[in-house]
């Protein structure tokens, strides 16, 4: 007996291209290989616990990154928004219901370097208001020194977001690693963008305190999003991933 064919298998047929550009989002990401490609066809056949197999995740992702927890999202998008309203509300899941309503947080300000406002479909700034957060764009687009980020950081920053793509301006900006010390002097914690990119362990190394790999661009597989991080970041982060925004 042979499977049943639907239009969408003879339209990909007859409209695939050839990639020259690379793990484009608007290119389909990547291809996955045919080993993950079994594991998800395998999985569409089971119901499980989804916070078990959040938990089995969590394991895997501290394993590949080297960070205290874990947790899959639908996108890097969505993980830049968990992780954001996670640094706003802590594990306070009343303060997760309210979002995007910030009359009862204490702080909802988000640094970002001028310079690493991109547009990736959206801008970035809007993942940042979609919480309720207001971004605070930092020096110009080609010179940040680091008294301009010592003063854009007040008692209402929540976070810091560091954006790691070829679209970013790639000079005369402070680098990541001075991004972070300056951050941390205040207790900020910092955000990684790292969609494109595939050394897992690096920004959690340099002192990353969240982490954001896209898990179908050079990881090759389905639609995601991993958010690798701090523990008390994470456990925040996947409450609003269940419960909240």
């Amino acid at each position: 007996m042979t499977m049943k064919s639907f239009p969408i298998q003879t339209w990909l047929q007859q409209n695939s291209i050839i990639n020259v550009s690379g793990t484009m989002t608007g290119l389909g990401a990547s291809m996955v290989p045919d080993e993950i490609a079994q594991c998800v066809a395998e999985s569409l056949g089971r119901f499980v616990e989804m916070d078990a197999l959040q938990a089995e995740a969590s394991r895997n992702i501290v394993q590949a990154t080297g960070s205290e927890a874990g947790c899959v999202t639908a996108s890097v998008a969505s993980g830049i928004c968990i992780s954001l309203a996670a640094a706003m509300t802590g594990a306070d899941l009343g303060l997760a219901e309210d979002l995007p309503d910030i009359s009862k947080v204490s702080k909802n300000k988000v640094i970002i370097l001028k310079g690493h406002v991109v547009n990736y479909g959206s801008v970035i700034t809007q993942q940042i208001r979609l919480v309720g957060a207001t971004p605070v764009e930092v020096g110009t687009v080609t010179v940040v020194e680091p008294y301009q980020l010592r003063h854009a950081i007040t008692e209402k920053t929540c976070a810091a977001l560091w954006v790691v793509s070829h679209h970013t301006v790639q000079s005369g900006l402070i680098g990541l690693q001075t991004f972070i010390e300056l951050c941390h002097e205040k207790s900020v914690p910092v955000i990684v963008d790292a969609a494109s990119e595939y050394d897992l362990k690096i920004f959690i190394n340099m002192g990353a305190d969240v982490v954001l790999y896209s898990g179908h661009k050079f990881l090759g597989g389905p639609t995601s999003g991993i958010v690798a991080g701090n523990s008390a970041l994470i456990k925040a982060a996947y409450m609003h991933q269940s419960n909240g925004i």
